[in-house]
């Protein structure tokens, strides 16, 4: 496309978790979290209170993420900076949906991501993992979108299968 950037192809995942949306959302919405649910992923440098709008993480993911933080960059592992751009919590009550914006600034990955969280009833409620990111290059994109969104699909179907059986301990 010609003086136009275009729109980074979108990856969702969807998933039911026996949890309230308000609880679903705070393991979501919170970046702190996501090592313990998000397959080989690290929350790189302070966590901070978050989360907020305007807070920034860098998580690096990758078989090369091992317990040991300092050296987990430089094996395999992709180092991902993001600022939290929306922070809406669901209402079961007034059947809101709660929803969670990141902008990615790569190095590896730019565009942006997000999950919704859909109240179902008391119990149920479903978790909808999006992503519109793609490679920064130096590959053209007709390339690299079809693969990346491939292993990026197979990578959120793992994550969110294990947030569902942690939160099923939890509920």
């Amino acid at each position: 496309m010609t003086g136009r950037q275009r729109h980074a192809r979108r990856v969702e995942v969807a998933r039911v978790v026996p949890v309230e949306a308000s609880v679903a959302y705070a393991w979501v919405a919170d970046l702190r979290t996501h090592p313990r649910w998000i397959l080989a992923t690290r929350l790189q440098g302070p966590a901070g209170g978050g989360p907020e709008v305007g807070d920034r993480y860098a998580m690096a993911s990758g078989p090369g993420v091992g317990r040991d933080p300092g050296t987990a960059l430089g094996r395999l592992v992709l180092l991902d900076r993001m600022v939290v751009e929306q922070l809406e919590r669901p209402s079961t009550s007034a059947a809101r949906v709660g929803r969670t914006r990141l902008r990615k600034h790569g190095p590896v990955l730019l565009g942006e991501a997000g999950f919704d969280v859909v109240p179902m009833d008391e119990r149920r409620c479903r978790v909808v993992w999006w992503e519109e990111a793609y490679l920064a290059g130096p590959l053209p994109r007709a390339v690299t979108d079809p693969l990346a969104a491939l292993a990026l699909r197979g990578f959120m179907q793992v994550s969110l299968a294990r947030l569902a059986r942690l939160l099923s301990r939890h509920a």
